[in-house]
């Protein structure tokens, strides 16, 4: 059923439909209203709220759906228990390096961590039914604020002065008294108090504070630039947080600039605490477990000439050196490049000796390079060592004797030797700690000497466009809770025929309106405002 405009009787000013107290005069015009929705009919001046009005429309109770408070609630609560979730195991970004996050939630956690995986709290800020509650949080803040808002602010910025005596009797603050006989010196006492005056013959308006009224809106407003920034995080070129793996004496490509920038790895360096640090640092160094004092990776900058040109290898041209630090990151563009953590988990180079059936070394040490190992090494005159088989990452050897290698990153080699002496040769496999001869009764064996890290530096690179967003949306929340919580709006009526009619609301302390209002009307020898609250009190008392 559509619902119809209102015409008051009183002053014949057309309403909208739903609307409680004329918008003209004040008086009650519709006493049909869900007074279980409606508690205080001025808390929006008696105008039509939508999701407050009786409509059996779809697109009505879709928007009571998002305009309810408890709705809004329930989604801030499921926001707030999913985020507790998501911090019950760690997220995918802290899990280590090139794991399968399936298989590394479910071995360490089990069937939780499995369940943690397959519903999306391990990535949870991108999960798409976190994304979703977001959206819907911030729908129905909009709604919410469009419903209320609109009403409140047409109210406000078109309210008359002269009202009906009805409404003069509705108020909770209310006086009937014999009119003075300056009425201006009064009006005056309130201008002194910063309340604005309005008037129209014998009526006034005073009024302050309206901004009070527009708090919770400010707040909304903040809150919803502050989910636009977050939800902005997820568009691409906006938010960036990723891991720079560099070897020493290496050059990478930063990732996400297209090819642009490349970061080559000068040189890492580690410092620790020594016995002189001072006494703070005791405690740790009696430990003896090492205690660093700095992170430092030195870098050039290099930038692509040719990054526009597609399939063309690197015209690298270096812009800059420079040494960056913990807390010092590289600053280019909108980036920062952060130093993270350093990977001494590589090896560079091992060397090996060749022994007799005696123990006696044969010839010279022979160094292998894992990152391009070569295929034969001399070891003296009529002898050489042969590799056969190499896995930069032994994992096992499989059913055709390969050896199998678990990811190209030499951290665990394991190699398959050939000793060449001329006459016979011989088939070794060789790992870290291990040596198992291939073939029988072997004349030589290979012995480990010694091995060279291989140090990465691990950078993190950071863009992040959504700060000034999310920075603007804190700021304007502040003010309006500070709106909110600390402006009074309050209003004065007053009409002076043949007596003195004063009604007075505030939307929030009575009691300091109460005492503001009555000082000024002893101090113009009036009698002090009516509280129905207090008459209320009393009339239970007496009961």
């Amino acid at each position: 059923m559509e619902l119809k405009e209102i015409k008051c009787e009183s002053c014949g000013h057309v309403n909208p439909p739903g609307t409680q107290l004329c918008q003209s005069c004040g008086k009650m015009i519709n006493s049909d209203y869900d007074k279980n929705k409606i508690k205080d009919l001025m808390r929006y001046d008696g105008s039509a709220v939508r999701s407050k009005t009786k409509s059996k429309s779809i697109f009505d109770k879709i928007w009571i759906f998002f305009t309810s408070i408890k709705v809004g609630v329930s989604i801030i609560l499921a926001i707030a228990i999913a985020a507790s979730i998501g911090t019950i195991f760690p997220q995918e970004y802290f899990i280590p390096l090139g794991v399968d996050p399936a298989e590394y939630y479910q071995e360490n956690y089990g069937t939780l961590g499995y369940l943690y995986y397959s519903l999306g709290f391990h990535n949870l800020y991108s999960s798409w039914w976190f994304l979703i509650l977001n959206g819907m949080l911030a729908l129905s803040i909009i709604a919410a604020s469009i419903d209320r808002g609109v009403p409140l602010f047409k109210s406000l910025s078109k309210q008359r002065v002269k009202k009906h005596d009805s409404f003069f009797r509705r108020q909770r603050l209310f006086l009937n008294t014999d009119r003075p006989d300056d009425t201006g010196r009064l009006i005056d006492a309130f201008s002194k108090k910063r309340y604005k005056v309005r008037q129209e013959g014998d009526n006034y308006l005073l009024e302050k504070g309206r901004l009070s009224r527009y708090g919770p809106y400010i707040n909304h407003t903040g809150l919803i630039i502050l989910l636009f920034g977050s939800m902005l995080r997820f568009f691409p070129g906006m938010y960036v947080d990723e891991i720079v793996h560099i070897p020493e004496g290496e050059t990478e490509e930063l990732p996400t600039t297209e090819g642009q920038y490349y970061v080559k790895n000068e040189a890492f360096s580690l410092d620790t605490y020594d016995e002189d640090a001072g006494e703070v640092f005791n405690e740790a160094l009696s430990s003896n477990t090492m205690l660093i004092s700095n992170y430092q990776t030195d870098i050039t900058f290099y930038e692509n000439n040719s990054a526009d040109i597609v399939g063309s290898s690197p015209d690298l041209e270096a812009v800059d050196e420079y040494s960056i630090r913990v807390n010092h990151p590289y600053r280019f563009g909108n980036y920062e490049l952060y130093q993270s953590s350093y990977d001494n988990s590589q090896l560079k180079s091992m060397t090996f000796r060749l022994e007799d059936a005696d123990g006696n070394t044969v010839g010279d040490n022979f160094t292998v390079n894992l990152g391009d190992p070569e295929s034969s090494y001399d070891i003296a005159e009529g002898v050489s060592v042969n590799m056969r088989a190499y896995s930069p990452d032994f994992l096992e050897i499989d059913d055709n004797g390969t050896l199998v290698s678990a990811t190209p990153v030499p951290r665990n080699p394991a190699f398959v030797f050939e000793v060449d002496d001329g006459e016979e040769s011989e088939l070794s496999l060789l790992q870290i700690m291990n040596s198992t001869d291939i073939t029988e009764d072997n004349d030589y064996s290979i012995r480990f000497v010694e091995a060279e890290e291989h140090i990465a530096t691990v950078l993190t690179l950071k863009k992040d466009l959504t700060i000034p967003f999310i920075a603007t949306g804190f700021i304007i929340f502040l003010i309006g809770l500070f709106t909110g919580s600390y402006i009074n709006h309050r209003r004065i009526w007053i009409k002076a025929d043949d007596n003195l009619t004063l009604a007075a609301h505030t939307n929030k302390n009575y009691f300091g309106m109460k005492r503001e209002i009555n000082e000024i009307l002893e101090s113009n020898g009036l009698g002090a405002v009516n509280d129905k609250l207090d008459d209320a009190d009393k009339d239970k008392n007496k009961e």
